[in-house]
């Protein structure tokens, strides 16, 4: 009788035990609630993203990019890669682009992995050798270059990093203001003149979905977040304590699986 209630009693846990089991089932619970609540921003962003057309997503209405052209330069009329990097050393990269259908080298002192980050570039006139620097009339010609809409330039801003419609942006950044039905906003980088991309009305929400799709509550223009870690260590723990709930139910018989074999049978 005494092995038998010794037996018993082996089984019963203790209080600390106890404790810990009830702490677990109400971290379960909540972080199941939280996690849920994110879940259900997920899904209701990503079906946002599958009837939403990739122009309004990416700001594309009245976008423009225009067709490959064979610039047809004179040679000999250019000066030479040489004579730029002697007037300019130190250069990781050289390359001759086309900038407002005109020749200039584009001299990379450090090359970067992505383009919004810190360049350290300078424009070069191929047929000059002088320093171009993007100014608020090249910038507004290029910006008109790739915009096809009703509208026409009404302001434009020199912005300084961080620019809150490209967090991620480390260069400054020309903000050409369009005078149209979705208050288009051109963004030319004012280092080496590259097109950034259209910001409009359709915009603003989509980056308010992009922001709650990816958890970027921090404004950091990218996924690798805090938040993201936060939640992927709740999802874990959720998981975890998942198992931990089943094989304690397994343990102490909780599932009345000989029941549901017989009605099954």
């Amino acid at each position: 009788m005494s092995a038998k209630s010794s037996v018993r009693t082996s089984k019963i846990p203790g209080k600390k035990a106890k404790r810990l089991q009830h702490l677990i089932r109400v971290w379960h619970y909540w972080v199941g609630a939280l996690v849920s609540l994110q879940f259900l921003i997920w899904l209701g962003t990503g079906i946002y993203f599958n009837i939403t057309p990739h122009e309004a997503l990416k700001g594309m209405a009245y976008s423009h990019h225009a067709a490959h052209e064979d610039y047809n330069f004179n040679a000999a009329e250019l000066i030479t890669a040489k004579q730029v990097l002697t007037n300019h050393p130190n250069q990781q990269q050289l390359a001759l682009i086309s900038l407002d259908s005109n020749p200039v080298y584009l001299l990379t002192e450090t090359a970067m992995r992505y383009k919004h980050e810190c360049q350290q570039q300078t424009l070069v006139n191929a047929y000059s050798g002088e320093v171009i620097h993007i100014d608020l009339s090249l910038a507004t010609t290029l910006a008109i270059d790739s915009y096809r809409g009703p509208g026409s330039v009404i302001s434009a801003n020199k912005l300084k990093p961080p620019i809150s419609e490209w967090p991620k942006e480390c260069n400054p950044l020309w903000q050409i203001n369009m005078d149209d039905d979705l208050e288009t906003r051109i963004y030319i980088n004012a280092i080496n003149g590259q097109l950034i991309g259209h910001k409009n009305s359709d915009t603003e929400l989509a980056d308010l979905m992009f922001k709650l799709h990816f958890m970027d509550y921090l404004h950091q223009g990218s996924f690798n977040n805090p938040f993201s870690w936060f939640f992927g260590l709740m999802g874990l723990f959720l998981s975890l304590s998942g198992l931990y709930w089943v094989g304690e139910n397994l343990v102490n018989k909780r599932y009345k699986l000989t029941r549901f074999l017989k009605v099954k049978s």
